[in-house]
């Protein structure tokens, strides 16, 4: 919103680090949150009461009762404040009842605009909550988007990217499907780049069951440099994304703007991202032999699947353009 409209733009924040991140964000500023009681929702509400007459439009995320808080805090004290409420693509929202949740009817009440990660989401929650809910994907950041690298310039791997080894990325199962095919395709590698877990053995454990496969499945640790994690998906070929669930499913979508064909589990967020598996393909989550024989296909019909690697990218670019999304929000907040 800096860098397409002039807005001052800030984060309101306990000081937690360096945020070396800011690199790829210029004009976006941290503001510190004083730690007056060490209880960040007292302490941001305080600070909201402090602020809230200096800011125009505050950015809040979820149906939360953090999120309520917030936007009392901010209204009661700035009535001319605008709100806009992000919501994630999780479709459970339309199942919740009004009348149990009221804080978040009245969040949405107060919120000039809000705004779901999917369309399909926006219009069940916009019949079910009575309000209008627009569409805003999460943006790809223009900084890291380079031509389409093509698979002759690529390394046989599959990717996958997360946090290794919890129940949600449903790591064990791509470890199990890659060793299952690991036979049939001996030039190809596994890549697991995340953290795994505090107290999880899940490298260690499939070491022990294949040490066969050990030069060949490979865990980085996690990677926080951006342009690091820009070149291990433009070095792959092709993405794994097993997940149980998901809420927007940011891996998969980084992995598909720099053109990796993606192999994944029916989840709507996969669904929603590859278009029904236009570009893709899908198992049913848990499906160890469906995950596989998918891998299986991916990594022995490499011409098919570039040229669904170069679709699915376009496609992705148009839906997530940063400037775009800034677009949408600035006509609805009318800045």
């Amino acid at each position: 919103m800096h860098k397409f409209m002039g807005c001052d733009s800030f984060i309101a924040t306990y000081i937690n680090g360096d945020y070396p991140n800011l690199k790829y964000t210029p004009g976006l500023r941290i503001e510190e949150v004083p730690r007056v009681t060490e209880d960040w929702l007292k302490d941001s509400c305080m600070w909201l009461k402090n602020n809230a007459h200096r800011i125009d439009i505050l950015n809040i995320y979820h149906l939360t009762d953090r999120s309520w808080r917030h936007a009392l805090a901010y209204k009661m004290n700035n009535r001319k404040g605008k709100i806009y409420l992000k919501l994630d693509g999780v479709p459970r929202l339309a199942r919740t009842l009004i009348w149990r949740n009221i804080k978040p009817y009245l969040l949405m009440s107060m919120s000039e605009f809000v705004s779901t990660e999917f369309s399909d989401n926006a219009e069940i929650l916009s019949r079910k909550w009575h309000h209008r809910i627009g569409t805003v994907p999460n943006p790809i950041n223009p900084s890291e988007i380079y031509d389409f690298r093509p698979f002759s310039g690529r390394s046989n791997t599959i990717l996958t990217v997360g946090r290794l080894g919890t129940k949600q990325k449903a790591t064990e199962i791509l470890l199990e499907a890659f060793a299952r095919i690991s036979s049939q395709i001996p030039d190809w590698k596994l890549k697991l780049a995340g953290c795994i877990e505090e107290n999880m053995t899940i490298a260690d454990d499939f070491y022990n069951a294949n040490p066969e496969l050990r030069e060949r499945v490979i865990f980085t640790g996690q990677i926080i440099d951006r342009k690091k994690i820009t070149e291990l998906y433009r070095d792959a070929k092709i993405f794994a994304f097993p997940s149980r669930w998901e809420s927007f499913g940011i891996a998969l979508n980084e992995a598909m703007v720099n053109g990796c064909f993606a192999v994944t589990t029916n989840i709507q967020s996969s669904t929603s991202l590859t278009e029904n598996f236009r570009y893709a393909l899908g198992s049913n989550v848990d499906d160890i032999d469906g995950l596989a024989q998918n891998l299986l296909y991916a990594c022995t019909h490499e011409q098919e699947i570039e040229s669904l690697a170069c679709e699915g990218r376009d496609a992705a670019l148009s839906r997530c353009d940063l400037k775009r999304c800034c677009d949408v929000i600035a006509q609805e907040l009318h800045i």
